[in-house]
């Protein structure tokens, strides 16, 4: 429990503890990690990983073209502006630590984060807005990204999701001090939660069971790998690096 003061969270870590502090538990203290690989995850890792080599200047893999064909003309290269894909960021001011690898930065007179997305249905502006990934990138990229662009304000930040699967419907999210303040207060207030929390009781919604893969030891039941390929190939790049101490 004691190495939980050390440890930078990230979106990952903090969705878990918001979906089931039990599952928490399991993953980021008692270290049982379980990792199923459908794919549709598989397609979207290759994905990303072709856009970071567009963005390095790199030939892509040549898999999921018409993917990578719909991010690279949504968001072609500009003169002038810097383009730092997959770039990670750790930020530690004494009562959090926190951890983010974005997709894509856009440096020019503003910073702008991109996020790749790849899941069946469209993006849902109203909850991407509240969403934990959204106010923790930006919180994060506010509070720390001086080291990028040193005049920075939170009004010079926003956050664009893109699907590819849906090209004509990109989301993108400003930032402003008030918000900056407000999810300071939240992310702080919900680390020291964790930090604090002796018992870490699974949760009550049990719909969520069916799609965990720690169902057998709450539940007595396996993970349904039907359900988990149903899921849709959503991916971050935090999933890909969950645990950083």
């Amino acid at each position: 429990m004691e190495d939980l003061k050390e440890m930078y969270f990230s979106q990952t870590a903090l969705k878990t503890y918001l979906d089931c502090p039990y599952k928490f538990r399991n993953r980021y203290i008692d270290g049982l990690y379980w990792k199923y690989e459908s794919e549709g995850i598989r397609r979207g890792s290759e994905f990303h990983l072709d856009m970071k080599r567009h963005y390095l200047g790199l030939a892509p893999s040549g898999a999921n073209k018409d993917m990578v064909s719909q991010a690279v003309n949504f968001l072609p290269i500009e003169d002038g502006k810097q383009y730092l894909p997959e770039y990670t960021i750790k930020y530690n001011d004494n009562t959090v630590k926190l951890t983010v690898r974005y997709d894509l930065l856009v440096i020019g007179d503003n910073i702008e984060i991109y996020d790749w997305k790849t899941q069946k249905s469209k993006l849902s502006a109203s909850k991407l807005k509240t969403d934990m990934q959204t106010r923790l990138y930006l919180y994060t990229m506010a509070a720390a990204g001086k080291k990028i662009k040193q005049d920075i304000r939170p009004s010079d930040i926003s956050i664009t999701y893109f699907d590819p699967s849906h090209p004509s419907s990109p989301v993108r999210i400003d930032y402003d001090p008030s918000r900056f303040e407000k999810d300071g207060i939240y992310i702080s207030g919900l680390i020291s939660r964790i930090l604090t929390d002796g018992e870490f009781a699974p949760t009550e919604d049990r719909k969520k069971c069916a799609y965990c893969e720690y169902n057998r030891l709450c539940n007595g039941r396996p993970v349904s790998i039907e359900s988990i390929n149903g899921l849709g190939t959503g991916l971050s790049w935090d999933d890909v690096e969950e645990i950083s101490f």
